[in-house]
């Protein structure tokens, strides 16, 4: 029988890779089957997604993504490789967690208000780190929603981001927790919003985008699953029920809260709508603002 193959189109250590690996040994367990961990990453995700669309349609071959690869790169990108609504078929998003605006520890700004008064007194001024397309779009819309203006500074990641920061090379950034926590535990990085609706257990004191931040803005990171299109019905149910089954595992469960992440079991038409909803969203974003990524 053929291994079942996870391609992950990020680097080893990145979320979407600590989720498939935990993923990899539940359904390897759950199915008898070798399951394997394979990371293509580099361009936004495009050759991570284009190394499925080289397999065959057969449900052995799996993607394992984020926003950027399954919305994101749709709505910023002239010219994509591939269509994550028409080359994939959505199989569940299965875990969300939130985002931070974060600034140097150094930095003169105390509070969210505070970045923002002065943003809106000195417009372009201010810069921000993105650690992807999807990054500098959360940031965008955030200053939008505020009406304010900044100027994007783009990095590989969102760790290289969370280093800039610490590094006082940018006055702040809207990126993961993750990469930020070490960092605000050693005293080089301040984080004055969280995207969350309620307040990160790990930053009791940092209020919520609902206390301090404009209506309607919330900056929702995902890992998904989808296969490629034309992969057979039956197929795709019994890869939906595996997912279904090892997402309510304990393993699963302990390892995503670990991460400080929640498990979300979407199912493939939840997924479909919001990955079209986000599209749209990101793409209505970037005409409005004039915004170039290529």
């Amino acid at each position: 029988m053929k291994p079942i193959k996870f391609y992950v189109p990020f680097g080893a250590g990145s979320s979407s890779d600590i989720t498939a690996r935990v993923y990899a040994k539940v359904i390897g367990d759950l199915t008898g089957q070798s399951v394997i961990v394979e990371n293509r990453s580099g361009g936004d995700g495009i050759i991570g997604a284009r190394a499925v669309l080289g397999e065959p349609a057969d449900g052995y071959s799996i993607l394992f993504a984020s926003n950027t690869v399954l919305s994101t790169n749709a709505a910023v990108r002239k010219s994509l490789p591939y269509d994550p609504l028409k080359d994939f078929e959505p199989i569940s998003v299965l875990e969300v967690s939130y985002a931070a605006l974060a600034v140097p520890a150094s930095s003169k700004f105390r509070t969210f208000d505070d970045l923002v008064q002065f943003a809106a007194k000195n417009p372009g001024v201010l810069n921000h780190g993105a650690g992807s397309p999807t990054y500098t779009l959360w940031s965008e819309w955030l200053m939008r929603l505020l009406g304010v203006k900044v100027t994007n500074i783009p990095y590989k990641d969102s760790g290289e981001a969370a280093r800039a920061i610490a590094g006082g090379e940018v006055d702040f950034a809207v990126t993961a927790v993750n990469p930020l926590l070490p960092l605000v535990d050693s005293g080089r990085v301040r984080i004055l919003l969280f995207t969350g609706e309620k307040r990160h257990p790990q930053l009791p004191n940092v209020p919520t985008v609902k206390e301090v931040g404009p209506k309607g803005y919330e900056a929702l990171i995902y890992n998904a699953v989808a296969v490629r299109a034309g992969t057979p019905k039956l197929v795709r149910d019994r890869i939906v029920d595996l997912f279904r089954r090892a997402s309510s595992t304990d393993l699963v469960k302990e390892r995503i809260k670990a991460q400080g992440h929640s498990t979300f079991f979407s199912g493939p038409d939840e997924m479909h709508k919001f990955q079209v909803a986000e599209i749209a969203r990101w793409k209505k974003l970037v005409s409005e603002a004039g915004l170039k990524f290529e």
